[in-house]
């Protein structure tokens, strides 16, 4: 769960310049992706900065952090439900959407919120995993500093999330995201690329 000093990095981080760049990569791959879908699930969404840029599509947030939620709704009158990951309060087949940014590889249990995230949408519903790549130079280089959040991680291998995503969604992945040196870069080389992409649709 993330703590008041980890929102603020969190802000300080998005509202930079880089941050922007960053964010403004995932908010395009995600509406490209998503775009047409009635409604979609958030899991993970922190302060709200996907809801707040994706204003066009109809989108719920969920987070476990009471303060990143008060964060969120300053941000955007989209709704937000506090809970849980591995227990979603939301009825079977709620939405006909879902995306995860940097929140599985965090998670104790991913299988239990990949599991959920299958019961909450309908059939033929498509999922978005946004996960860290710790092959590339961005990832080697944050683990290294004291206090780093990405030293929390709990699952570092995304292509071990992926088999077991892939055994409820038709799934392909793809190395996304290209940093160096606070540039963004457009490629899919797994030395560059910050992020490993898993999407799908549910079986």
């Amino acid at each position: 769960m993330m703590t008041k000093r980890d929102i603020e990095k969190f802000l300080r981080f998005y509202e930079s310049e880089f941050g922007k760049k960053v964010l403004s990569k995932e908010a395009e791959y995600l509406n490209n992706e998503l775009r047409g879908r009635r409604k979609i699930l958030d899991v993970g969404c922190g302060v709200g900065y996907f809801e707040e840029m994706l204003s066009d599509l109809n989108i719920t947030g969920l987070d476990s952090s009471k303060e990143a939620l008060e964060e969120a709704r300053r941000r955007t009158g989209k709704r937000f439900v506090l809970g849980d990951a591995g227990n979603l309060p939301f009825p079977d087949r709620s939405f006909d959407g879902a995306f995860t940014v940097t929140t599985l590889e965090f998670l104790e249990d991913y299988e239990k919120a990949v599991d959920e995230v299958a019961r909450v949408l309908e059939p033929s519903g498509k999922f978005v995993a946004m996960m860290l790549n710790p092959e590339s130079e961005y990832f080697k280089s944050h683990i290294l500093r004291p206090g780093s959040y990405f030293r929390r991680i709990k699952h570092a291998d995304p292509k071990e999330m992926e088999k077991y995503i892939s055994k409820l969604f038709t799934a392909t992945g793809e190395y996304f995201l290209g940093i160096r040196d606070q540039e963004v870069l457009d490629t899919h080389d797994r030395n560059l690329a910050a992020l490993y992409v898993v999407k799908g649709t549910r079986v």
